[in-house]
């Protein structure tokens, strides 16, 4: 009987111990402490409890060891318990996060400056954070609050959008919208088909331009000027001379002037013309006075 008995002793104790390991297992503590101990002050928890997870980056790095409420300061001091190896950095805080159907975790947010540690047993900083069923809830009065007015908005737009002076207004948008694409297609046409030939033509006139202005250049100006101003020069002599040609004729006593101007002279000249007329008309009346003409020599008369 006693070999019995000492049996169900040892497999009740094994028992108890097996129980206590997979409470243990179950919670995530752990059998041995790595003092590995640092303090956060918040003003809430959001129904973190302990052995809660503590969460850096993603990944789980410790767990609650312990809450207690400062009756003086009115803050909650949460122990937690992390990694060995694992040392927060200066500027670290911690949050509360909750998932949708999760427990709620202390996540903390490591520092910037991984050269610079917090040592063991300080206090790390910390804010309630905000889950998304505690936005949710604070949002939900402005939403109850925001409703009345959507649908009064809507109501106006509804209103609005059955207003014919809005249909009448679309229908000249659309065809403002046709007259501007109508023109639109007019430029277009005009920069495919117009432009070019306008273009083309431009630049067969800059061409033709370019070609006189060419001509004009190889034109020996100063040669043309030289003789413009020659032929001047000799106009000017020539003006010179009928002028003294002129003077002379109004000059009585010149020889060109008394031809002009002297009455006898020109009554001689008169004179000397009736003479030579008549001579010529007796030549040709009477030519056997003037013109002898003999086969056998001259007959003396």
């Amino acid at each position: 009987m006693k070999t019995k008995e000492i049996k169900l002793a040892i497999t009740a104790i094994i028992s108890i111990v097996i129980l206590y390991l997979g409470i243990i297992f179950l919670k995530g503590l752990k059998l041995f402490s790595t003092d590995n101990i640092y303090y956060i002050e918040m003003k809430d928890v959001g129904g973190l409890s302990k052995s809660g997870e503590v969460t850096s980056k993603g990944m789980a790095v410790g767990q609650v060891k312990d809450i207690q409420y400062n009756a003086e300061s009115q803050m909650l001091t949460v122990a937690v318990e992390l990694n060995e190896g694992l040392t927060p950095t200066v500027g670290s805080y911690a949050t509360i996060t909750k998932e949708m159907l999760g427990a709620p975790k202390l996540n903390i947010v490591m520092g910037d400056n991984p050269k610079a540690l917090i040592s063991r047993g300080d206090t790390i900083p910390g804010t309630s954070g905000s889950d998304l069923m505690t936005v949710a809830g604070n949002m939900l009065p402005q939403i109850q609050a925001i409703i009345p007015k959507l649908d009064s908005i809507l109501t106006a737009v509804n209103i609005l959008v059955n207003d014919p002076a809005i249909k009448s207004s679309l229908e000249n948008l659309e065809y403002a919208s046709n007259n501007l694409k109508a023109t639109t297609d007019g430029i277009n046409s005009l920069l495919t088909t117009n432009v070019p030939q306008l273009m083309s033509k431009a630049n067969s006139i800059c061409n033709n331009l370019q070609e006189t202005t060419s001509r004009i250049n190889s034109i020996d100006i100063n040669g043309i000027a030289d003789n413009a101003n020659t032929a001047m020069i000799n106009a000017n002599k020539t003006m010179d001379n009928i002028q003294v040609f002129t003077n002379q004729l109004n000059n009585p006593n010149s020889s060109i002037g008394k031809f002009m101007n002297d009455d006898k002279i020109y009554n001689h000249i008169d004179s000397t013309a009736l003479n030579a007329s008549r001579l010529l008309e007796d030549l040709r009346l009477n030519p056997k006075r003037y013109v002898h003409f003999s086969i056998f020599g001259k007959k003396d008369r």
